[in-house]
């Protein structure tokens, strides 16, 4: 039975991609509003032209030391790519395309997406849930975040 009409978006995301599902009921049926992927933020150093750090000796002794490496391309590329996701969220928000926010996501990707909102935004979250739900079937999704919701 369907309730109370609210936009409610879902959004789930990792470091390289972000599925944004929409819900216009409290019990009604996800729809996909928006797919995005950053395959470049899953690359590993050595893909975008890096190696691994070089090795080297130290001047007194025979004790070898990796250099240290500084740039951490996936991690920054993956930053890049949250902070556009987050920015996209934001938008609707402030054009008032919804009325609450789930996400679903690690810790570390829900810190990244939250940093970017307006504070406008952030009053819009009515649960955040530290699970990757990125991998699995469109299908599964409603049983998946129900569970979370019972177990929060």
């Amino acid at each position: 039975m369907l309730t109370k009409k609210k936009r409610e978006w879902i959004v789930l995301a990792d470091r390289a991609h972000a599925e944004i599902y929409t819900r216009h009921y409290v019990n009604g049926a996800l729809q996909q509003h928006l797919l995005l992927e950053h395959p470049a933020a899953r690359l590993h150093q050595k893909d975008q032209g890096t190696d691994r750090p070089g090795r080297g000796n130290r001047p007194v002794g025979k004790q070898h030391h990796s250099y240290s490496d500084h740039a951490d391309f996936p991690t920054a590329e993956s930053t890049a790519f949250l902070k556009e996701v987050s920015r996209e969220i934001d938008q609707a928000a402030r054009n008032g395309e919804l009325d609450c926010i789930i996400l679903i996501a690690l810790p570390k990707t829900l810190a990244m997406i939250k940093s970017e909102f307006s504070s406008q935004t952030s009053t819009k979250i009515v649960g955040e849930y530290a699970k990757n739900l990125v991998q699995f079937p469109a299908h599964e999704l409603p049983q998946r975040i129900e569970k979370l919701r019972e177990s929060a």
